[in-house]
């Protein structure tokens, strides 16, 4: 849905996307009934691959998203800086487009958007959980306390994307990693950065993805483990001695 009388919408949802027609044709009409349940003034973004590769773009078109390509590369984070380079709300939500981040559950989201500068549905608090397999379940609680204690981090799911962030404080971020890592990436700029960041973790369950094929490897995600854990050591201490600027 386009914003009304030409004002920036209130909430821009972001789906970074690669091969997931089969279940955005299923996700984005309920989508479209939540978002209009949030706030008349809203925005739905699906982040395509470079080039169409599947039935994205007229899905989108049939359920009133708009559909961008990503530039700069077929990586997860040239979606994610896509992303930022076209959404104008003044909240930002992230989403999966394979259906393991349930849309019904943004209006818990939304509900505490006064009361934190990011909120994160997060797997690791009391009441938390996620249906995958018990070794991927173990993978991620592993990576998740380790990240926290080495970056020093105050929250306890540190790598779900599904969150609700502040547009401008969002758009003011120079990003760099071009992986999955680049949702610790902004974690990290944001809460070293500003002065006083408020982070609030909401009880989320993480679902089976609903089609297609996960993108994620896990050889390369354990090659890459302590690389990109070392990566981020750097970057929170480099953010630190930058010292905190103000909120937009």
């Amino acid at each position: 849905m386009l914003p009304v009388n030409d004002a920036p919408p209130e909430l821009s949802v972001v789906l970074p996307a690669y091969r997931e027609a089969d279940s955005l044709r299923k996700m984005l009409p309920v989508l479209n009934e939540v978002a209009r349940s949030l706030t008349s003034r809203y925005e739905i973004i699906v982040i395509d691959a470079e080039q169409p590769l599947d039935d994205t773009p007229a899905i989108c078109r049939d359920a009133g998203a708009a559909c961008v390509p990503r530039r700069g590369g077929a990586a997860y984070g040239h979606a994610i800086r896509t992303a930022l380079a076209v959404a104008q709300g003044r909240h930002v939500i992230f989403m999966d487009a394979d259906g393991s981040h349930n849309p019904r559950f943004l209006p818990q989201l939304w509900a505490e958007r006064e009361r934190a500068d990011l909120v994160i549905a997060s797997r690791y608090v009391r009441g938390g959980k996620t249906e995958n397999p018990a070794v991927l379940i173990f993978l991620s609680l592993m990576v998740n306390v380790v990240f926290r204690l080495v970056l020093g981090l105050k929250c306890y799911d540190v790598s779900n994307s599904l969150r609700l962030y502040r547009g401008d404080a969002l758009r003011g971020l120079q990003l760099k990693c071009d992986n999955f890592d680049i949702i610790e990436e902004i974690l990290i700029k944001l809460s070293y950065s500003q002065p006083g960041y408020r982070i609030k973790e909401v009880p989320f369950t993480f679902e089976r993805r609903k089609a297609g094929t996960t993108k994620r490897r896990l050889l390369a995600f354990a090659i890459g483990y302590v690389a990109t854990l070392l990566r981020l050591f750097r970057l929170k201490r480099q953010t630190r001695k930058q010292g905190p600027r103000s909120k937009p």
